[in-house]
């Protein structure tokens, strides 16, 4: 019986279909139509990746930054909405569970989530200040270097003497790396890049202090896990590897298929 679960982000609508234990399919759509729209291709594409019809759906949870009510061409009984925080944490839970902490980084937002052994939610902390401990630094960075995003990782990994980002503001994070780009001699573009790197990850490491450390095994999620910079930067912090799933930026939506799931099974109980 499938569910599906659908993230609506800023830059990426997300769909994920679940039976079970058993992830059926996804897809991730850039996010430039109206919420309705997108979720409505986003799950379109992922019934299609696993074979399936709109029919097939029991029940659907819709979350995500976007927080706008859709039906997705799913019908009102069917369709519930839960927070994004909920489900983070209960995605990360149903995929890792000897997981304790939970840093999920999006484009424009981050939250650190710790978890009981049951998956509960104990504590959790915002970037509700500042907009560097995202992955807004990495966005302005790419279009700065004219970088694909997603080749920034890779050459960060690069950096011979990374540059040091103090800044605590995308705007004056901005105007030091014009700084490093204009000086003479310029400075390399992976030792900038690692810079941006270690700048986003000391104000996520501050966040995790605010949850009382990192207890147990931390997770790396969302879309900013898949940059391999960040990761080492993460990394360093923790002083030992993090666990990263091979699709990072679905958690969330894994998450919503799960509480759809246990609504539907509430429902035929």
């Amino acid at each position: 019986m499938a569910v599906v679960g659908i993230d609506l982000g800023s830059q990426h609508t997300k769909a994920v279909i679940l039976d079970g234990s058993q992830i059926l399919g996804g897809a991730s759509l850039n996010t430039g139509e109206p919420a309705e729209a997108e979720a409505r291709m986003a799950v379109r594409e992922a019934l299609e990746s696993c074979g399936l019809q709109r029919e097939d759906l029991t029940a659907a949870v819709v979350t995500g930054t976007l927080s706008t009510p859709v039906t997705a061409g799913i019908s009102d009984e069917l369709i519930m909405q839960r927070s994004e925080a909920s489900c983070i944490a209960l995605g990360a839970h149903f995929r890792f569970p000897e997981a304790r902490t939970i840093l999920y980084v999006g484009c424009d937002s981050s939250i650190v989530i710790r978890l009981s052994e049951d998956g509960q939610v104990q504590d959790m902390a915002r970037n509700e200040r500042c907009a560097v401990s995202s992955g807004a630094l990495l966005d302005v960075t790419s279009r700065m270097f004219e970088i694909p995003i997603e080749e920034l990782g890779p050459m960060s990994l690069l950096a011979t003497a990374p540059e040091t980002v103090t800044s605590r503001c995308v705007v004056f994070a901005e105007g030091e790396i014009l700084s490093f780009i204009h000086r003479d001699p310029p400075a390399d573009f992976p030792d900038v890049l690692a810079g941006v790197n270690q700048c986003i990850a000391d104000g996520l490491w501050g966040m995790v202090q605010r949850v009382g450390g990192a207890t147990g095994e931390l997770l790396f999620c969302g879309g900013v896990a898949r940059n391999a910079g960040m990761v080492k930067a993460i990394e360093g912090h923790l002083g030992r590897p993090v666990i990263v799933p091979e699709q990072p930026q679905y958690v969330r939506a894994l998450g919503a298929a799960v509480f759809a799931q246990q609504a539907r099974v509430e429902v035929s109980a």
